[in-house]
């Protein structure tokens, strides 16, 4: 095998939630290119996860590899996105 045909993928996540009315829009995103490891991005997922279903959130995530070259998002990472949910009370 060369090393092209064992190039490992590398994930990012993308957490949409649900409106009242039924539409769903992205709200943070979590990429694996700004973690130490994919075991941490795994953490972060599996922390954001137990968040949201602890706060009874409803909505989903988006989980893919990133295309080559894609730039990072401009949407909030996940510490920054649970600093609102903090911050505005919501369970």
């Amino acid at each position: 095998m060369t090393s092209e045909s064992m190039r490992r993928f590398v994930w990012i996540s993308i957490f949409h939630r649900k409106s009242t009315e039924g539409l769903t829009f992205p709200v943070f995103v979590i990429d694996e290119r700004e973690c130490s490891s994919p075991a941490e991005m795994k953490e972060i997922v599996k922390e954001a996860l137990d968040e949201i279903m602890h706060r009874h959130i409803v909505g989903e995530f988006e989980t893919r590899p990133v295309r080559e070259g894609e730039p990072p998002s401009t949407l909030p990472r996940w510490p920054e996105y649970k600093r609102t949910l903090e911050g505005s009370g919501a369970e």
